[in-house]
């Protein structure tokens, strides 16, 4: 599996665009528990947006953002890392063996 930063500017926040930000967060949320996204990030101006994807290949990053709500309103930048680090920060992860 590879990593890839999307990042994309934010539209001006219509009240069509707002009204998806609750199923759009539904989604994030899913991402989230199956693995898929492992970073999500807004600018505090909410002009910026990005996020961490893990996926084989670009065409499975498209797959995994064309399941966001927002994504018709964004022009999503696809770039592949080379590797990626992160601190643990919080809880460690239970292991069960």
């Amino acid at each position: 599996m590879a990593v890839f930063i999307v990042e994309s500017d934010i539209p001006e926040l219509t009240p069509d665009f707002m009204r998806l930000i609750p199923e759009h967060m539904q989604v994030v949320q899913r991402l989230f528990a199956e693995e898929k996204i492992i970073m999500y990030a807004v600018s505090e101006d909410r002009t910026r947006w990005w996020c961490h994807i893990e996926a084989e290949d670009e065409v499975e990053v498209m797959e995994i953002l064309g399941q966001m709500p927002i994504m018709p309103y964004l022009r999503p930048k696809i770039h592949d890392l080379m590797f990626y680090n992160t601190a643990e920060i919080g809880l460690p992860k239970i292991s069960l063996n």
